[in-house]
């Protein structure tokens, strides 16, 4: 019936290759995520480079509510 030998038919073989190949993907993954650490924790801060010749101005208190204000008239088309 079939003339072919089943391991030659197969589509792929197991074993070292692909286990090699998913191995050191992990570890350049893992190389650019220390590396992308370490850029961001020796880069210097954003917030630092701001003109702070001017204080920023001061939030005054307003004596309203912190959460949502609902309408005291509904809203009527005219």
């Amino acid at each position: 019936m079939s003339d072919f030998d089943p391991k030659e038919t197969r589509q792929g073989s197991k074993g070292t290759p692909i286990l090699l190949i998913l191995i050191v993907a992990l570890a350049l993954c893992a190389v650019v995520f220390i590396g992308l650490g370490i850029y961001g924790w020796l880069s210097p801060n954003p917030e630092s480079a701001l003109d702070m010749s001017s204080p920023a101005p001061a939030i005054e208190a307003s004596g309203e509510p912190d959460g949502p204000v609902e309408p005291s008239e509904p809203a009527t088309a005219q």
